[in-house]
């Protein structure tokens, strides 16, 4: 149905006779129903007989005459209306809308507001009119949907409830799929609201989904549990199981989650989404062969896919088995699914392969999406491995004069490219060209501090992370990347500390920042306070750095056989990392 009701069924909540021959009269002159929104076309002729409807009765439609200037504007909005003026239309129903009050000019005001696409004079208007008239299900239709879209949502839940009460079918689980991108101040307040809504409607499905959903991502595992469960005796919707499976997983039980979810897709073999689950949770856990099976169960139904082809393609790869590999990303292109992406990695098989031929084409072939800066960084260094080092520099230049869009990004690239190979002198004599050019790119100053960390140049590193910290007061990463340097090569400790606490009050469960706080701890030798933080970090993030600090403080403290146990176990996951085996060698010989 059209947003814009039919005119000659229209009334204003009071009768006015000269509004409605003016209106008539106008409405005759006009072009027709077909050319204006704001009426709807003639239903076909009826092929019965018509049900007359009894008059209605004078009491039906109290009289109460608007006042000289509220009917003006209601004339005006008419006439612009029917000559396709809308903006003026909408402007004068808003006028009149907050000087009446009235329900049926809400209503008017609110779906011309919606046609022009005005959701913020559609919102204010659809307000009042299911203020004004709480028993029209329309009214709280539109007022949930509007709130909903300005992320109102405490507020759209209210009318939700009033839909539910009118007999309309109140789509509660639109609050679980809304709450992810919700602070967690606005979280528990919906989570409030839910619950007490739940207590008044015992047994929907939909609400107790969304509290389900709402304690889930507060963290609440147990209780999001318990409701979830009480919903598969329910009905066993897929929604719910695939929330049971990621609980389980939340609580650490991944085996259990694992051996769900290959019963439900057995119970439902022909359930697309509940395999494809199964097999990323296969890939995951490394599981290769059983995820390339279930993806290859999906691939006979849907056989040109370009996601279930790329997580068979990356597979292949996995597996050291490129040629299967290309076939897949070739049937890609062939597609056109995904086509940057296939592109990239059949260079990045070609450089395997030792073909630097191959792989410079594939790369440049993969076009301006995800994959383009790191596909410039392969083809730069690729000239540069071949010693095309001019031709490398020149193609970068030439590729920022084409793309100034990236020009940045491919500033980085030829600026890493000249670190990664020692070239001090000529990385820095490059950035401070580019950041001349624009000085207060913060980006760049950030990356020529820590490109100074890279050479020991403490000078450029404290200079350049205070400048950003200048322009950006809260850049959390420059704060915490200076403060772990005064804390890790000099002696500045106490303003160390100060700006780690000041990157922590930004970003509070940064794991980098954690451990930065247990390591400036350390060096003012405040043990305990050390160990807590480094503990939290390395629960937060596995990491190489952070376990050898952790270890390192705990070697200092006597703790000798959990630190090496500490250094060992993150040896495994990082053999070749040196940070781990030189503080071993430093502790374990002396």
């Amino acid at each position: 149905m059209n947003e814009i009701d039919n005119y000659s069924d229209w009334r204003i909540g009071r009768r006015l006779t000269l509004l409605a021959v003016i209106a008539g009269l106008i409405g005759c002159a006009s072009p027709g129903p077909e050319s204006d929104p704001l009426v709807e076309a003639p239903p076909p002729a009826a092929t019965t007989e018509p049900v007359i409807k009894p008059k209605p009765s004078p009491e039906d439609y109290p009289v109460a005459p608007f006042e000289g200037d509220t009917l003006y504007q209601l004339l005006v909005a008419e006439v612009a209306g029917y000559r396709s003026q809308y903006d003026l239309a909408l402007e004068k129903y808003m006028l009149a809308t907050r000087e009446t009050r009235d329900p049926g000019v809400a209503a008017r005001a609110t779906r011309l507001a919606i046609y022009l696409k005005r959701d913020d004079a559609a919102l204010e208007t659809a307000l009042i009119w299911a203020e004004q008239d709480p028993h029209d299900i329309d009214a709280h239709r539109h007022a949930a949907d509007l709130l909903l879209r300005s992320d109102r949502l405490e507020e759209a839940i209210w009318h939700m409830e009033a839909i539910k009460n009118l007999g309309g079918l109140a789509k509660f689980d639109v609050f679980a799929y809304r709450s992810a991108s919700l602070s967690p101040e606005q979280r528990d307040s919906l989570l409030e609201a839910v619950s007490e809504m739940l207590n008044r409607h015992p047994g929907d499905e939909q609400l107790m989904f969304s509290k389900a959903v709402l304690l889930e991502q507060s963290g609440n595992f147990t209780e999001s549990l318990e409701l979830t469960e009480a919903l598969l005796l329910i009905s066993e919707n897929v929604n719910v199981v695939v929330m049971k499976m990621s609980i389980l997983n939340s609580l650490q039980r991944k085996d259990e989650a694992r051996l769900y979810l290959e019963s439900k897709v057995q119970q439902l073999p022909d359930n697309r989404r509940l395999r494809l689950i199964l097999a990323r949770l296969l890939f995951e856990q490394g599981e290769l062969e059983l995820a390339r099976v279930q993806y290859d169960l999906v691939l006979q139904n849907s056989p040109n896919e370009g996601d279930v082809l790329f997580a068979l393609a990356l597979i292949a790869m996995e597996q050291k088995n490129d040629d299967v590999a290309k076939r897949y990303f070739e049937r890609m292109l062939r597609w056109n699914r995904r086509p940057g992406e296939a592109h990239y990695y059949l260079g990045s098989i070609a450089e395997r392969q030792a073909d630097p031929t191959v792989a410079l084409r594939e790369y440049r072939e993969v076009g301006d999406g995800y994959e383009f800066v790191p596909a410039q960084a392969r083809i730069a260094s690729i000239l540069v491995n071949e010693g095309r080092w001019e031709e490398a520099r020149a193609y970068l230049e030439r590729m920022r004069l084409q793309r100034p869009s990236r020009r940045q990004q491919l500033i980085i690239i030829e600026a890493q490219l000249l670190a990664e190979r020692g070239m001090e002198e000529e990385v820095f004599q490059f950035l401070d060209e580019a950041i001349l050019g624009d000085p207060e790119n913060i980006d760049l100053l950030y990356f020529r501090g820590m490109t100074g960390q890279r050479f020991d140049r403490m000078d450029i590193l404290e200079n350049d992370l205070k400048r950003v910290i200048e322009l950006d007061p809260v850049n959390a990463d420059a704060l915490n990347a200076l403060g772990y340097s005064l804390t890790d090569q000099t002696d500045r400790h106490d303003e160390a500390l100060v700006l780690i606490e000041k990157a922590l009050e930004i970003k509070p469960n940064e794991a980098a920042f954690i451990d930065s706080m247990g390591w400036v701890q350390y060096r003012l030798n405040n043990f305990d306070e050390a160990v807590i933080h480094l503990r939290r970090a390395l629960e937060l993030f596995k990491n190489d750095e952070v376990a050898a600090h952790l270890g390192e403080v705990l070697w200092i403290m006597g703790e000798q056989t959990e630190a090496n146990q500490i250094w060992d176990d993150a040896l495994e996951l990082a053999p070749d990392s040196d940070i781990l085996k030189n503080v071993m060698k430093r502790f374990r010989e002396d």
